[in-house]
């Protein structure tokens, strides 16, 4: 087998840059051998010249962009995040036509559509597997694997820093700040975790799927998003008892000819196949018309995973240089529509004797109650709460429903509701 040299300009080292250049000395040998490719890393683009990296050749260090990106390099890679200047020095690669990986899941939600449309017309290759659940190859399997299938439906635990909380508090009974302090020196979470607890992570995860899945261009603002910042023990445990689990699925779906999308923390039956991922691992669920449901699994973050899905677009376009079609054919509109679905809720009320009327006013506006009960405060310091399982129901009844319970007077502090997965 004949090798080929494919030189690498690289665009930051930090944790997924250093976990790159780590893999391609580790397993250079087993790279040629089963691929005839060569890699080599030409320049790396550092913001401190002076700080430590361990097994980086500080040779190949600079600060200045055009070093990597105009030094006769085959291919970039960009791993600073962000939105700029990392969205200028991709469109300067790929406009001198240059192939390009990143792993840059905000810029791509927010013009993944146009760069990739900039990459076939200059007639190069983006690859970007590493921006969604790091190690788990989902992007290839949509855009190539699932090309022949028509995808009906996608849910899957995008944020490994909720779904590593979400289990801390399921197994370990730990508070939410407690398990996201826990998160955050095991290096799940961030300093600031405001992106990830909040689903904004999990959103931006999500259009890049749909876009891909659907062929559907996606706003940002048209996804519902809730993050699981008022989940409490208590209801981890009332879950439990229905027979439940809560998790932070994001999901998209056709409903009437468009895209519902949502990422919010659900209620999933405890055989859900979704269920039983834990700590910081994602999951994607797709289902397509010829090949039923399939289950990506696997570490969705973290240095050497995301590196190794990196490396294995870089891999990929040095082989074949395969260039994806963005037209759209008009197939699919991105929305919020949605359908029926059950719902638990859960009010913090001054009395539980409130059930009742709650009970009362769901019935008038059309949503039944498939169950109830009335929780007692173990103190003064506690609120009391109702809490409520419904049968399946549409959102808007279900919001008319909870603004006349507002207008009752009854409710001491915040409610949650959480939609109930099938």
């Amino acid at each position: 087998m004949s090798t080929q040299k494919l030189k690498i300009g690289l665009l930051g080292c930090g944790t997924v840059g250093r976990g790159l250049v780590e893999l391609v000395h580790r397993n250079d040998a087993l790279i040629r051998q089963r691929t005839g490719v060569e890699l080599g890393i030409t320049k790396i683009l550092v913001r401190d010249l002076a700080k430590e990296r361990v097994g980086v050749d500080r040779s190949l260090l600079t600060t200045n962009p055009r070093d990597v990106l105009d030094n006769g390099c085959d291919m970039v890679v960009e791993v600073i995040g962000g939105i700029e200047p990392a969205r200028g020095f991709i469109q300067h690669s790929l406009a001198r036509k240059k192939h390009v990986v990143t792993a840059n899941k905000a810029l791509l939600a927010q013009d993944g559509f146009k760069l990739m449309k900039s990459a076939e017309t200059h007639q190069v290759c983006l690859g970007f597997e590493a921006s969604v659940c790091g190690g788990i190859p989902i992007i290839r399997a949509l855009r190539s694997g699932l090309v022949g299938n028509n995808i009906q439906q996608l849910s899957g635990i995008l944020n490994g820093t909720c779904n590593y909380i979400l289990t801390r508090m399921t197994e370990d009974r730990m508070s939410f700040d407690a398990a996201l302090c826990e998160a955050q020196a095991k290096g799940f979470a961030e300093a600031d975790p405001t992106l990830d607890v909040d689903g904004h992570d999990a959103a931006q995860k999500l259009k890049i799927l749909t876009e891909l899945a659907f062929n559907a261009r996606v706003s940002g603002d048209s996804i519902p998003v809730e993050g699981i910042r008022d989940i409490t023990l208590d209801d981890i445990e009332a879950a439990a008892e229905l027979g439940y689990v809560i998790k932070h699925v994001a999901a998209a779906e056709v409903i009437n000819g468009a895209v519902a999308l949502r990422a919010a923390p659900v209620l999933l039956p405890k055989a859900h196949q979704l269920a039983s991922v834990h700590e910081e691992n994602n999951a994607v669920l797709v289902r397509g018309d010829a090949v039923g449901e399939m289950l990506f699994s696997g570490k969705g973050a973290g240095s050497l995973p995301t590196a190794s899905a990196v490396l294995s677009d870089v891999v990929d376009i040095a082989r074949h240089k395969n260039r994806f079609s963005t037209r759209s054919g008009g197939r699919l509109s991105g929305g919020a529509a949605d359908r029926d679905s059950k719902y638990f809720i859960r009010f913090v009320v001054r009395e539980p004797s409130a059930i009742g009327r709650i009970a009362t006013v769901f019935d008038r506006h059309g949503v039944e109650v498939n169950r109830a009960a009335a929780v007692w405060a173990g103190s003064v310091h506690v609120n009391h709460q109702v809490r409520l399982l419904t049968h399946s129901s549409s959102r808007k009844a279900l919001e008319t429903a909870l603004k006349a319970v507002g207008q009752l007077k009854l409710e001491a502090g915040r409610n949650l509701v959480l939609r109930v997965a099938d």
